[in-house]
């Protein structure tokens, strides 16, 4: 059964509830339409066993790796008169941790799918978001791959699959998101750099946080010797121009603030951009004077024409509703994980997997409408989930109360949450259990 319902923003809100009885397994489809805008973008996720009976409380699937595409179309769709041929590809958006990639990509399909905090790596899988154009006259389907923080020197196995997943994106995409900050962090990989430096794919670089420009010169009151929180923050124009100087090659280098969401002028002009909007030059005269390095040399804009030819011409690789190829088992992990960065201290979350062990649906004659979710969360050694635990309880009860409500935003319906912290000796070093949490092939 699939059941569509509206997708509202996800906002962390206290409180959580109770519910006893036991409901069977689904997929759902979340749809949300905007008009106006020559695209659509759909949340359609997969139960990763549609079959699976109403004792259904097997593990979540282990991640599909790359190039494996999930649901992926296996013939072409017919497509409507246009005056351009249908275009489609993979883009990776590619940073060190916390460049805001994540953001960006919720910025760029509108919606909140991945899961964000202000905590360093806090992704930790490939994640495809997908956004698809309904304009008639430039059609065209974009697979973004959120990939985890890029690492120089991997501490243990965990870290050493995730870069495995950056480069599985890096060598499956099409166009390249170097996604960096106000400050210019570079890519922490000199590698990965230097394919970056001689790789024949299209590479746009987009340069975010540039609202912390307003920071640079901030006046504390009399008195006040505390060190400027800022001190590295320089002005747009000089990230730009280093990025123009570290990779000549960009299409274009992007200055913008993810954080604003989709009416950000600079997520709206990369979206045209990589859309192959009607009008890009407008998109980027509403970023105001152009800064020098924005573009190739000789140039102060892009025209539509090579716009166009940054996707490849292609067929839908996904259908025309999809938004990810992610199940709600794996967003519910990811929603609670998230709530443990945001409630617990520094290294604490960095050593916990979340494991989704029952999911079920209301059944239409029960009484309680309430989605069930069981969830294990796993710690490495008993001291940390005295931690987690916290005293009397009260630390599970927070991460609960908080996940709680953003997974209700999340389904769009009540949930009984039960939260269950139990150690799992060394799992981020364990190659058999990082296969089985789909962090490794």
């Amino acid at each position: 059964m699939i059941v569509t319902q509206q997708l509202k923003p996800a906002v962390f809100v206290l409180f959580i509830a109770l519910a006893e009885n036991a409901v069977d397994g689904f997929h759902t489809a979340i749809k949300t339409q905007h008009h106006g805008a020559g695209y659509r973008h759909t949340l359609r996720l997969y139960d990763t066993n549609p079959e699976s009976n109403d004792d259904d409380e097997r593990p979540a699937a282990a991640t599909p790796s790359i190039p494996n595409y999930p649901n992926r179309l296996t013939t072409p769709q017919p497509s409507t008169a246009a005056s351009h041929p249908h275009r489609s590809g993979f883009l990776s958006l590619i940073g060190a941790p916390n460049m805001g990639k994540s953001t960006l990509l919720n910025a760029l399909l509108s919606q909140q799918l991945c899961t964000v905090t202000p905590r360093p790596q806090t992704t930790r899988h490939a994640i495809l978001g997908v956004l698809t154009s309904t304009s008639t006259n430039t059609p065209c389907q974009l697979c973004f791959w959120d990939t985890p923080g890029v690492i120089g020197d991997p501490a243990y196995r965990l870290q050493e699959g995730m870069m495995e997943a950056v480069k599985g994106a890096f060598v499956d995409s099409d166009v390249i998101l170097v996604v960096t900050d106000l400050f210019g962090t570079a890519i922490p990989d000199d590698v990965l750099f230097q394919k970056l430096v001689k790789t024949d794919r299209k590479i746009v670089v987009v340069v975010n946080k540039v609202d912390l420009a307003e920071r640079v010169g901030d006046k504390r009151p009399a008195g006040d010797k505390s060190e400027l929180r800022y001190q590295r923050t320089v002005r747009i124009e000089s990230a730009v121009q280093k990025w123009r100087r570290l990779l000549p090659r960009a299409v274009a280098v992007i200055p913008l603030t993810a954080s604003n969401g989709g009416k950000d002028p600079g997520v709206v002009a990369l979206r045209t951009l990589l859309l192959g909007g009607k009008d890009v030059p407008k998109a980027f005269r509403n970023l105001g004077r152009p800064v020098e390095g924005m573009f190739a040399e000789g140039k102060n804009s892009i025209t539509n024409e090579e716009a166009l030819a940054i996707i490849p011409e292609g067929p839908p690789l996904y259908g025309e509703d999809a938004v990810t190829d992610r199940s709600e088992r794996f967003f519910a992990s990811e929603i609670i994980r998230a709530s443990l960065f945001v409630n617990l201290g520094k290294e604490i979350p960095y050593c916990c997997e979340v494991r989704i062990e029952q999911f079920r649906e209301p059944k239409p004659y029960d009484k309680k409408q309430m989605i069930i979710i069981r969830a294990d969360i796993c710690v490495e050694r008993m001291s940390q989930k005295g931690i987690v635990v916290g005293k009397g309880g009260e630390m599970i009860r927070a991460v609960g109360v908080e996940a709680r409500k953003e997974l209700e935003d999340f389904l769009q319906g009540k949930v009984h949450l039960s939260l269950n912290v139990k150690v799992d000796k060394n799992w981020r070093k364990d190659e058999d259990k990082l296969r089985a949490y789909g962090y490794l092939k």
